[in-house]
């Protein structure tokens, strides 16, 4: 063996493995004799007569008592034999991949089981379903269950799609999405060394909100904060537009999710409480957006799932979002395209593959129909610890997913919520936390939830050990982690609680003159919820790339549908009936302006938090600040002093002082432009404002 040749060596070693004693071999013939014993329908015979044939041959006449010694490494050799040389079951490839991959066959369904797939299949063919058909198009489920439907069309003769079958894969799980990523879109997609996804959104790398659209008809009308000139110099984000154009874009999308080789549709819920939450069906093309959605959206559970048929699916969104829209359709700006139809009850994205378009969409529509039943909802973050719930109001860029996720408390939530007369719900399954900068010490629950099942949104990695840079903003500042709440050690699941004990309002303020904490009254509070005061942060909407001061109404005025003060008055009836306690929180610059001061520290502003769930601030002593009458705290732990009152840090005090009055007045032109509207709007909350 020594001399011989690779193939010698190979086959020499082979028959040592298959020595039994020193006297005694199972020759290779024996071996496959014994090895292929196997019954009519292909499967192996009896492993224990296999087992005993073995030993009976390895224990026989042929070994002398010298030799038992050897029993040991022989029975060793014997059993790593039976091991390496098991054949499949399998008679072919295809029958080996179908054993190790589960799958129903229809044959083997029961009739009741069999009636609710066709009803599944029959309830997504109508989601795809065009305007101007009578049924919706042929469906594969998975590649085993067909809805074998001729379309019935109004025009003459069959079309390509009518004779096509459109293959949808329903609530796919994590496994299989990120296959079908790396699969069919392998330029744009990595696993990164921490087991997430990360991809890329295309041309945009955040929303576009200019671009957002409701169709205007005549139930909701009435409801709707409109806004003016189409979207310049309007506090509101509403832009409106008719129902045919609506119907142009739809059926733009439908066609072209029909023409892709495989659609993907999410069933899910928005909102975590039973009696509030509202059915969501996305249909998508691209495996990162099913990914991204399932972890955004609340999970049902397998009979949950058996009730979405199409008619009791309360929205619908149709994400095609790698197709431009027509820009020859009416109110058409640009090639992106986000449309709202509450008659309908249906979005449609164009033009533009950043995912948050989604998430921001259903809370749009539960922005909507929540404060119709009286719930408030809020664009905020919700933690609850041994003080209580607290709410965290904020925009993009302010810390609200930052501060709402400690390890001292367990998160309800980090974006989106409903304040009901039960308490608070989360209206997500997942979060999607903004990853620029990073850093594990910094920020270790959300370092730690981006693992397998993440999506990570245009981040920038190594090419070799896949490690990502969260440093790195080449993309864009608004990179993205997409995971589900679950990821996070302390999520409190269910993602509900009690009335909140304190609402803390955050703004980045960009001129650097408002203080780090205020103890607001309930005047000053919803004064403020109505101004919504921050700066728009780098990245997060597209064009944005330095801070630039803004006013956004309800901390969302992107996402709001009705009029602020209807947001207002219901804060303003649950915090007087709760007794929550209001704070505003500043997390923007301190010792100048933007470009001159700098940030206040992390630090700082989680100890302010702390103080406020102690119960610190509520017992320390108050100084009034000039112009805005802020009531500010004289010392606070873990604070240094000299930064609470912010005018004491600036090194030009006249320079503070005309800042301060330049922001004043802004708020003053903003609060009128928000206010104007409002003949409209019940007694009550003409009360409220005054």
């Amino acid at each position: 063996a020594i001399g011989a040749t690779g193939d010698e060596r190979r086959g020499a070693r082979g028959v040592q493995e298959r020595r039994f004693c020193f006297d005694t071999m199972v020759t290779t013939e024996e071996t496959k004799a014994m090895f292929m014993s196997t019954s009519s329908d292909g499967t192996d015979a009896s492993m224990e007569s296999e087992t005993m044939a073995f030993h009976k041959a390895s224990k026989g006449d042929a070994c002398s008592e010298s030799e038992t010694s050897e029993t040991t490494s022989v029975d060793n050799d014997l059993r790593r034999m039976v091991n390496e040389s098991h054949f499949t079951r399998a008679q072919d490839a295809e029958h080996l991949i179908n054993l190790q991959r589960k799958m129903i066959s229809p044959k083997k369904l029961e009739d009741k089981e069999r009636e609710s797939v066709q009803r599944i299949m029959l309830s997504l063919s109508e989601s795809l379903k065009s305007q101007k058909r009578e049924a919706g198009p042929r469906i594969s489920l998975k590649d085993e269950f067909k809805l074998d439907r001729a379309p019935a069309c109004r025009s003459k003769g069959p079309s390509d799609y009518e004779l096509k079958f459109t293959k949808v894969l329903r609530n796919p799980t994590a496994p299989q999405l990120y296959e079908h990523a790396l699969k069919y879109e392998e330029d744009t997609t990595s696993i990164i060394s921490s087991g997430a996804l990360a991809t890329l959104s295309g041309a945009k790398t955040g929303r576009s909100p200019k671009d957002k659209r409701i169709v205007w008809e005549e139930k909701s009308s009435q409801d709707i904060w409109w806004c003016e000139n189409d979207g310049e110099n309007s506090a509101s984000p509403n832009i409106a537009m008719d129902e045919e154009s609506f119907s142009l874009n739809r059926e733009t999308a439908i066609d072209y999710l029909k023409s892709r080789n495989r659609v993907y549709v999410v069933d899910g819920f928005a909102g975590w409480d039973t009696e509030h939450r509202i059915k969501i069906r996305v249909i998508c093309a691209k495996p990162y957006h099913a990914l991204f959605i399932s972890n955004l959206l609340v999970t049902p559970s397998e009979s949950e799932l058996k009730e979405f048929d199409h008619d009791q699916i309360d929205f619908t969104v149709i994400n095609a979002g790698q197709f431009p829209c027509n820009r020859f359709i009416g109110y058409m700006t640009s090639s992106t395209s986000i449309d709202v139809n509450f008659k309908k009850k249906e979005m449609v994205i164009l033009g533009t593959m950043y995912a948050g378009e989604m998430k921001k969409g259903i809370f749009t529509i539960m922005n909507y129909l929540m404060p119709k039943k009286g719930v408030l909802s809020l664009h905020s973050g919700c933690n609850i610890g041994s003080s209580g719930v607290t709410l965290f109001f904020g925009l993009s860029g302010t810390g609200k997913t930052t501060l709402s996720t400690e390890s001292a408390r367990k998160l309800i939530g980090d974006d989106e919520h409903c304040w009901d007369d039960k308490g608070v719900f989360n209206i997500e399954g997942g979060c999607y936390a903004k990853c620029i900068g990073l850093k594990e010490d910094r920020e270790p629950e959300i370092f730690s939830a981006i693992h397998f099942g993440t999506v990570l949104e245009n981040v920038v990695f190594d090419a070799d050990k896949r490690k990502v840079d969260f440093d790195d903003g080449s993309i864009t500042e608004n990179t993205r982690a997409a995971y589900p709440i679950e990821h996070i050690a302390n999520a409190k699941i269910p993602c509900v609680g009690p009335h909140p004990t304190n609402i803390i309002m955050l703004c980045c303020d960009a001129f650097g003159v408002l203080p780090p904490v205020s103890r607001l009254t309930l005047s000053q509070a919803l004064y403020y919820f109505i101004s919504g005061y921050t700066a728009k942060v780098a990245g997060t909407e597209v064009g944005v790339t330095e801070p630039q001061a803004t006013f956004s109404a309800c901390f969302g005025s992107a996402f709001i549908v009705w009029h602020p003060l209807k947001y207002a008055s219901l804060l303003a009836e649950k915090m007087a009936a709760n007794g929550a306690n209001a704070w505003l929180i500043n997390t923007g610059w301190t010792s100048g302006s933007y470009g001159t001061g700098h940030r206040i520290k992390l630090s700082h502003t989680r100890a302010i938090v702390d103080a406020v769930h102690s119960g610190e601030l509520l017992n320390a002593k108050y100084a009034t600040t000039p112009t805005f009458g802020l009531n500010v705290p004289t010392s606070c732990t873990g604070v240094p002093e000299n930064i609470l009152d912010p005018r004491n840090t600036w090194k030009d005090v006249q320079g503070y002082d005309r800042k301060l009055l330049d922001l004043a007045e802004r708020f003053r032109r903003n609060f009128d432009v928000v206010c104007s509207s409002t003949d409209k709007f019940c007694a009550k909350t003409k009360l409220l404002l005054e």
